[in-house]
This record gives structure tokens, C-alpha cells and sequence, in this order.
């Protein structure tokens, strides 16, 4: 009986699917913020490890949308749908309090982590206070970056399978965007580590297009006329719609301030940070030692 409601989720263009992609999405978000706290562990990032926690609680909110898509799926049906729900029920609470209780361990993991912020600052970029803000907003830059991937890819994948059809003109559009999307995060990486003025302004523009499209999307959601394609996905889709807003209009602004810091001398302090540039007598703040650690310069 569960094998055949398993079969049925991916056999038509129906609210069956959603099912299928909440836990999918719920799974590959869970491995994602394993990557980002991984990253920011071994990088030293304090930043990203608190942006694991922030993510941690989204994670945690499409848990609860998969809850509310399983009930509503098996409601449908009179005898079965109501066995098969009361079998996975439990195990589905189960993960919810389990991912709430996680996200609070690691919500007061990362206070404690907070305490050591301006120490791991300090030991890459050194006492200058100016260096340290700019340092600060390019690291948020890049934690965004990484975020606006899921996201999108995140809201791409659920729009392609659970909305559109074959036939739909849209279809075609929305998978060309998946690349396109993947260029443009590429090429913001790359111009925020050169400081390429050209690079961050056609990322700007181009984030002003997403926000455009993504409005679009959700003015199209609760257009009367497409009311039958997004009935049984409409909550689930604004919800991802405006976790997208939000972090595009974040990214938006850090580009823009991170943009304002080019050429105050925040590149050459990170090279230096990673062996990329010997001129170290440059930078007063701090010397290296014979044993290849930085030391505070207390000379002059």
C-alpha cells in the first residue's frame, strides 16, 4: 500500500509530487548546512558558522511544510490516506522537534563562538578598524552568495517539477536561468576577490532583474487566471518566493557596500593573510615570526 503511494508521487503533474520534493529539499538542505558549518569550521569562518545557524532554522521550516503537505495529501483519502499518515506520523514530529532541538544547541553553540569573532578578525586582517569592517561585510558578501545558490536553485528545481509543464513557455526559460544563475554568483565571486568595479555593477543589475523576476512570480501565484497551477503548491512556493526576496535584497546591499570598500586596501591585507604577498613590512599592525606566526608590531 505505502509502495504504491510512493509510485503514484511521480505520475502526474499533481500536488503528489510536492510531497516528494519537501522531502528532498529538507534532505539536501540538511547536507548543505553540514557543508557550510564544515566550511566554516575548518576555515575559521565565524561568519558562515553563524549563517549555518540561520539556515538551520529554515532547514527546520521546510520540515514543517513537509509535515503540512504529507497531512494534507493523505486527507484525501478516506481509509488508507488516514493508515499511511498515523504510520509516519510520529517519525515526522520526531524530526521536527529533533531539527528545533539541534537548531537551539547550535543557536547557543554559535553565541559561545561569537565571543572569539573579534580575535579571528583581528588575526586576519589585523587592528585596523576600517580593514576590519570592510572585512566583515566582505565575509557576509560571500556567506549571501552561498545561500542565494540554494535558494534559488532550491525554488528553480520545486517551480520546473511542481508548476510547469513541458509545453509551458516557461519551462524552457526557467531551466536556461539555472545556468545563467550559476554564472552570475561565479562572477560575483570573482569580481568581490579582484575588487572589479565592471564585475559587482553587472551583478548589481543583474540581482535588480532577479528581484523582478521573482516579484513577477509571486504576482503570477495569486493571478486568478493561474489559480489551477498553483492551488494545491500556492503556500509552499510564496514562502520559498520571499526567503528568495529577502536574501537577494541582503545580497543587494552587501554588494552595494562591499562595492563602496573597493580600493581602500582590503584586497591587499587578504592576499597578504594568504601568503599571496610578501611585501609584509607594508602592513604595521602585525609582523611574522621565524616560526611563520603573526605577532602584534609593538615598534613605533
Amino acid at each position: 500500500m505505502v509502495l504504491k503511494y510512493v509510485e503514484n508521487v511521480f505520475s502526474s503533474w499533481s500536488s503528489d509530487k510536492g510531497v516528494a520534493i519537501y522531502f528532498m529539499l529538507l534532505i539536501i538542505a540538511s547536507l548543505y548546512g553540514v557543508f557550510l558549518l564544515v566550511g566554516g569550521v575548518l576555515n575559521g569562518d565565524t561568519i558562515q558558522v553563524i549563517g549555518f545557524s540561520v539556515f538551520n532554522l529554515f532547514a527546520m521550516s521546510l520540515s514543517i511544510f513537509r509535515y503540512a503537505q504529507v497531512h494534507a495529501w493523505l486527507s484525501d483519502e478516506v481509509v488508507a490516506g488516514d493508515l499511511v499518515f498515523n504510520m509516519i506520523k510520529r517519525q515526522m514530529i520526531a524530526s521536527i522537534v529533533i531539527m528545533a532541538g539541534m537548531t537551539a544547541v547550535f543557536t547557543i553553540l554559535t553565541y559561545f563562538v561569537f565571543h572569539s569573532f573579534g580575535w579571528e578578525i583581528y588575526k586576519r586582517v589585523g587592528a585596523d578598524m576600517k580593514i576590519r569592517r570592510m572585512y566583515i561585510n566582505y565575509r557576509l558578501l560571500v556567506l549571501l552568495l552561498k545561500l542565494d545558490f540554494f535558494v534559488f536553485m532550491g525554488f528553480a528545481v520545486s517551480y520546473i517539477i511542481l508548476i510547469l509543464k513541458s509545453s509551458d513557455p516557461e519551462f524552457g526559460i526557467t531551466i536556461a536561468l539555472v545556468p545563467i544563475t550559476l554564472m552570475v554568483l561565479s562572477l560575483a565571486f570573482w569580481g568581490l576577490r579582484r575588487e572589479s568595479a565592471v564585475m559587482m555593477w553587472t551583478v548589481v543589475v543583474l540581482l535588480c532583474a532577479s528581484t523582478a523576476y521573482y516579484v513577477f512570480k509571486c504576482a503570477r501565484m495569486y493571478d486568478p487566471k493561474q489559480e489551477e497551477k498553483y492551488a494545491t503548491q500556492k503556500p509552499m512556493m510564496t514562502y520559498y518566493t520571499i526567503v528568495s526576496l529577502v536574501v537577494i535584497a541582503a545580497t543587494l546591499h552587501q554588494a552595494a557596500t562591499c562595492l563602496s570598500n573597493f580600493g581602500y586596501g582590503l584586497k591587499e591585507r587578504i592576499e597578504i593573510t594568504r601568503g599571496k604577498r610578501s611585501d609584509m613590512e607594508q602592513i604595521q599592525d602585525y609582523y611574522v615570526n621565524a616560526a611563520g606566526d603573526r605577532r602584534m608590531n609593538l615598534d613605533g
